[in-house]
């Protein structure tokens, strides 16, 4: 149920993209961990003009026109974050603009999509098994809450400041750009140094006043007995450990910019998976700690680990750029001079003039996310479960976010003229339909096996049967809204293809204040508990992509709601039949199996329980394609069109 902003859009993709045109129709050779690597790059300075003048004119952009000039602002609403997932990994972003950057004119989108799905798949995989090794150590218990809710500061900075495409990557690389070679060094030191300064006064603050802003976002903890003083405890301290995370997340955000201004795009990828690894070992060090009776307690010593974990996470992620940035010839040290003459400097100027309007716009990423944890501390072990639900609703749905949105974004960008509109309209039908047959099985698969998929993945030693119950039961509303999440998601950007910034934004600050009042109402006033977090999320995800449709049409009639009462329903009619089937061929395969069994260990019940999940899923995609196939709607022939278009 947190929000997450992108900065995301013409202008951004331009900042990214003029990086390389200094280089076009040459060899560039640059270094990445030692190894010199070549690549031909193609002459694209004609399609690219557009964009270029986009990026020229956003870099000087004041904070009175931010909203206008810059996009997108973006403020979809997923769910509540994962104890691992909660923005300190940006799995997120991963493949975002550097997917966009490489995508071939000459590559289809289904292509594309697979190409960049891949690469998101393995980072998921990752964070999934970061997830169950914690769910199998801690549970549902106070070290997991109270990591939920430490986290959410040095979450929200490494999101923002670290993230790619967040305001540092974009603001340097833009800067870093439009400079010859030989200053690059010079302006990176010396934003280096002023970063250093501000955000490391900003952790020291972070750690020295850790328990007021624990109690400020999570009052409930200081309330509910002797398990919420328990978990206030253990969150302060993780905080004061995780306090560090501040000033990596904005040197994180510095080197982003920096490799992409000398050409350098694959590294971002791995810090998912430097963080999962990370968090994983400490995890592990920490738990034979306890098992030979080490003198920290289990809950204290896995909230240092946890919170070491992190640190060091973003620490590792920090350290490779550094590496890299070294063997490229650029020092990643502070260069602080005279500090009267430092902000004298056009290049500094540059940087923070598009740095800060950019930060305070993406400053309102956390309200949704601290007024869920808000709610949620008044309720025992909700963060927990909120946190494992969401990771297995925003894996899938991530991965399918940066198949199909990604690619797309350069189609919708291409036809922004007045006179491309009906082709547009066309784009956005195709993607809408592709991403709502996509969700519709998704959400039939998630909601038919939401208790076994739990069993599957979490039930293990601390994660006891009455845990997998409950995070069954929000899995399955998360799975309802994911539809609504994606569609929101493309419309979106679909807005500011058009240059509109000022719907997506007052639609998102509407949707904030929605979430605050059924967040209210559903936990205060009907006792919903965690149910009722999620469930305002999915309303208000359904809502909010309704209403930028609704707008939307406005521009581009063949939109208007009555045209989606068809697809919906019979997309809603197969999920109904696969879900039905699935679930049918699950109970009696899994009973011919256990029955076969020669044991009943708990390793064979498991096997079982994988192979009948899997072989009833695969039914329940064949009968959900083969009922649309049945009945041929038109829809099929558009997104067909679709996946065989060029991006």
């Amino acid at each position: 149920m947190s929000l997450i902003i992108s900065l995301r859009g013409p202008e951004s993709l331009a900042k990214n993209l003029s990086t390389d045109l200094r280089h076009r129709s040459s060899w560039v050779q640059h270094r990445t961990c030692g190894v010199v690597v070549s690549r031909k790059v193609r002459n694209r300075e004609r399609s690219l003009g557009e964009l270029f003048r986009l990026h020229k004119s956003f870099s000087s952009c004041k904070f009175s026109t931010f909203f206008s000039q810059n996009g997108p602002v973006h403020l979809p609403i997923v769910g509540a974050q994962s104890s691992g997932d909660s923005g300190l990994e940006n799995d997120s972003s991963f493949a975002s603009s550097d997917s966009v950057q490489s995508v071939s004119p000459s590559r289809g989108l289904l292509r594309v999509g697979a190409l960049i799905g891949s690469a998101t798949v393995i980072s998921k995989i990752l964070g999934l098994v970061r997830e169950t090794v914690l769910a199998a150590v801690f549970g549902v218990g106070p070290v997991v809450n109270a990591y939920s809710y430490a986290s959410i500061i040095p979450a929200f900075f490494l999101a923002l400041l670290g993230g790619i495409n967040g305001p540092f990557h974009s603001a340097v690389a833009a800067s870093l750009s439009k400079r010859p070679r030989k200053e690059w060094r010079v302006l990176i030191q010396t934003v280096t140094a002023v970063t250093v300064v501000v955000c490391g006064a900003l952790s020291f603050a972070i750690a020295y006043y850790a328990a007021p802003l624990l109690d400020a976002f999570a009052p409930g903890l200081s309330i509910s007995g002797s398990s919420g003083a328990v978990t206030r405890d253990l969150a302060i301290l993780q905080l004061k450990i995780m306090s560090p995370c501040t000033l990596l997340a904005a040197l994180i955000g510095i080197g982003f910019g920096s490799l992409s201004a000398i050409g350098v795009y694959g590294l971002p990828s791995l810090s998912p998976a430097l963080s999962s690894i990370s968090i994983m070992t400490a995890v592990a060090i920490s738990s034979r700690m306890v098992d030979q009776g080490g003198l920290l307690s289990s809950f204290r010593s896995g909230s240092v680990a946890l919170a070491a974990g992190t640190t060091c996470g973003a620490f590792a992620q920090w350290g490779l750029q550094a590496v890299t940035l070294r063997s490229a010839g650029f020092c990643p040290s502070a260069h602080f001079g005279k500090l009267k003459n430092i902000f004298e400097d056009e290049g500094v100027r540059e940087v923070f003039s598009v740095l800060l309007p950019a930060t305070v716009a993406s400053g309102l990423l956390q309200i949704a996310t601290f007024t869920d944890l808000y709610f949620a501390s008044f309720i025992p072990g909700a963060a927990a479960l909120l946190g494992y639900a969401n990771l297995l609703v925003m894996a899938p749905l991530g991965i399918l976010s940066s198949a199909i949105l990604v690619p797309m974004l350069p189609m919708f960008s291409r036809l922004s003229k007045p006179s491309d509109r009906l082709k547009l309209e066309e784009r956005v039908k195709q993607g809408l339909l592709l991403s709502m047959i996509l969700t519709f099985l998704m959400t039939a698969l998630l909601v038919s096996f939401a208790g076994p998929i739990v069993r599957l993945l979490f039930q293990r030693r601390a994660f006891d049967a009455s845990a997998s119950k409950l995070v069954s039961s929000l899995l399955i509303w998360y799975a309802l809204g994911s539809t609504f999440s994606l569609g929101r998601d493309l419309l979106v950007r679909v807005f500011y293809s058009l240059g509109d910034s000022h719907v997506p934004f007052y639609t998102s600050v509407a949707a904030i204040f929605a979430n605050m009042i059924l967040d209210w109402i559903a936990v205060r006033h009907l006792g919903f508990g965690a149910e009722g977090l999620v469930l305002a999320t999915s309303l208000v995800s359904c809502v909010s992509a309704v209403a930028l449709l609704q707008l939307l049409s406005r521009k581009m009639e063949g939109l208007r709601l009555k045209y989606w009462i068809r697809p919906i329903a019979l997309l809603g009619f197969s999920a109904t039949i696969a879900g039905v089937s699935a679930w049918t061929v699950y109970e009696n395969l899994l009973a011919v199996l256990v029955s076969t069994l020669q044991g009943t260990s708990a390793r064979s019940l498991w096997a079982a329980d994988l192979v009948s999940l899997i072989l009833a899923s695969s039914v329940a995609a064949a009968v959900y394609f083969l009922t649309l196939v049945w009945f041929r709607p038109p829809e099929m022939v558009t997104v067909l069109r679709l996946l065989q278009a060029r991006t």
